[in-house]
């Protein structure tokens, strides 16, 4: 996901106010956040009134976030190499895919690692680190072909799939070690494309048995290292997966196309309490509306989870050309309202 940056504001600075956020603290603002705006976007907002020599963030006060593993941004490899092709369907196939795993491979961190380092000692922003890639991509799933493999072993081969997990598990510890020894990270991104609009593409059941021991295992490792926030990003209808992302440690939700899957932050909200973290649940597709669906829209949301707390509020995804920046502008003016009102 792309990060946008912005001014810090207030006594706190944007790190500060995330964390006392994310701890039902008493933060001097909600954080303003949004992800990174499409160029297509930009290009409709220009011809709109948009000024060419302000950025979103500084015409908006946004927030900086930045998030280590991220390709676009610092990368951190938990990729295999060489790529892995073919099918993952016999013990021979396990067993090249393990080798392309090898968590002592040359580069897998930045060549100007101990910069970063330096870097983020004095930063005054929240920053994460990426930890999984998730269930079906860390699997090679990228077609309907390789995602037949995978679906078969949970029924054919559950104890090789399982092995398989542990593997990972093992693999992604290794790796990301060095980096949790060297920084004091803010948020864990664990992500999981996982789900369509109408249902995840594996049952709890499943999701329990496979995945829950290695997020398990990366949680106990977070603990060691003093990273609180564990956030669970997906897109879709995840909501039979939650309880089972609770279980295993996690304990904050971030879900794009929210709209399309049904998926709403306020019911999730009274059904979870304070044990779910929330960033985002604002339905992209309202902002393409008038102006007063917009804001009843986001009064419906966003003044009881801001009351609650631990809630950052956002669209759930980058915004998309069909977005007027008129209607952009008062979304984000009236998310300002509301945190002044405090």
């Amino acid at each position: 996901m792309g990060i946008l940056s912005g001014e810090q504001t207030g006594a706190m600075d944007a790190r500060q106010r995330f964390l006392e956020t994310m701890r039902y603290g008493t933060p001097n603002r909600v954080p303003y956040f949004d992800q990174t705006i499409r160029e297509e976007t930009l290009a409709r907002w220009y011809q709109e009134g948009f000024p060419r020599d302000r950025t979103v963030a500084e015409m908006f006060n946004l927030d900086r976030w930045e998030v280590f593993g991220v390709r676009e941004e610092v990368p951190l490899d938990l990729y295999p190499h060489p790529d892995f092709t073919g099918h993952l369907q016999t013990r021979a196939d396990v067993e090249r895919w393990k080798r392309t795993h090898d968590s002592t491979r040359p580069r897998r961190y930045p060549r100007d690692w101990p910069r970063h380092v330096r870097r983020w000692a004095e930063r005054d922003h929240p920053l994460g680190i990426r930890v999984c890639r998730g269930f079906f991509l860390s699997l090679m799933v990228g077609d309907w072909e390789s995602l037949t493999d995978v679906l078969y072993m949970t029924c054919d081969a559950p104890d090789m799939l399982a092995e398989m997990i542990a593997f990972l598990a093992n693999f992604l510890v290794e790796v990301l070690t060095p980096a949790l020894e060297a920084v004091q990270f803010d948020y864990a991104l664990f992500d999981e494309p996982i789900a369509s609009n109408t249902a995840p593409v594996v049952g709890p059941d499943v999701f329990r048995r496979f995945m829950q021991p290695l997020y398990r295992r990366l949680c106990d490792l977070l603990d060691a290292h003093g990273v609180e926030v564990r956030i669970f990003g997906s897109h879709g209808r995840v909501q039979e997966l939650i309880p089972v992302a609770l279980e295993a440690g996690i304990n904050t939700l971030w879900v794009g196309n929210i709209g399309p899957a049904g998926l709403d932050y306020v019911a999730l909200r009274r059904e979870y309490g304070r044990d779910l973290r929330l960033i985002g649940g604002i339905d992209m597709r309202v902002l393409e509306a008038d102006r007063p669906v917009v804001e009843a829209e986001v009064m419906r949301v966003v003044p009881p989870l801001l009351e609650q707390g631990g809630y950052v509020p956002t669209v759930d995804g980058r915004v998309r050309r069909y977005v007027p920046y008129e209607n952009y502008r008062a979304y984000r003016e009236l998310i300002r309202e509301l945190a002044e009102q405090g």
